[in-house]
């Protein structure tokens, strides 16, 4: 059986304060990194342990990815990938949603946080994401849902999956809205599907696939009451 963890970051200091983050590079509170050590611990006690680990190339991401790792008691590789980053957010990015609500009209900015193909204008200023990527490539300045999951897709088509040919359980540390864009694809869910899923801040969420890499299964590991409660909220 192959098993694929989804692990978003724990908490941030952009979460804090309700700031759209997008690919600004902020760091984890000292409650994210807490977040991501009790995942760690989660991993452990349920025995299910990854051989092999991608991570987006945030410092939120990997901060989440390093301290998981380390409480659940592995020493594993894990490859940092751009294509794993959260989705641009554009003229957004930064903002808190009521900056945003003020700039752009709180109708539009919700289109904008929630559905599949709604895309935010492009940022004036986007050297800081230009600074992430490989040279020659073009950094994503403001994306929907549906390019964010594009292009991670196409990155799990050519390192991922056969990846799973060496490992049967891999772990991808990412980003709520990348995540949410993502499970569509994996539980085969309708586009609109995406305006009511949420994924709670570093609780694992296992996926068993298939062999065409659909779940079949899929599940959080954590207090089961506390997972429902969170997954009753809207997108952040």
């Amino acid at each position: 059986m192959k098993r694929l963890i989804f692990l978003r970051h724990g908490q941030s200091e952009y979460n804090l304060f309700h700031r759209f983050t997008g690919w600004d590079d902020c760091a984890l509170t000292p409650a994210g990194k807490e977040q991501a050590r009790q995942a760690g611990v989660l991993l452990r006690q349920a025995g299910i342990l990854p051989q092999r680990a991608y991570v987006s190339k945030l410092v939120r991401a990997r901060q989440t990815l390093q301290n998981a790792l380390q409480t659940a008691g592995l020493q594993i590789s894990a490859t940092p990938a751009w294509q794993l980053n959260e989705r641009h957010y554009g003229a957004v990015q930064g903002l808190t949603r009521a900056e945003a609500g003020r700039r752009f009209g709180p109708e539009q900015v919700l289109l904008w946080r929630r559905t599949f193909t709604a895309c935010p204008i492009p940022r004036a200023d986007n050297r800081a994401a230009q600074a992430l990527v490989p040279a020659g490539i073009t950094a994503p300045n403001g994306e929907s849902l549906q390019m964010a999951q594009a292009r991670a897709l196409a990155f799990f088509r050519q390192e991922i999956f056969p990846a799973f040919a060496q490992a049967d359980t891999i772990l991808v540390a990412a980003h709520e809205d990348l995540l949410r864009a993502l499970a569509c694809y994996f539980k085969q869910l309708p586009p609109a599907a995406v305006e009511t899923l949420v994924v709670p801040p570093a609780t694992p969420w296992i996926m068993e696939l298939d062999e065409n890499f659909h779940a079949q299964k899929d599940y959080f590991l954590g207090d089961p009451i506390k997972i429902a409660a969170f997954l009753k909220r809207r997108p952040e």
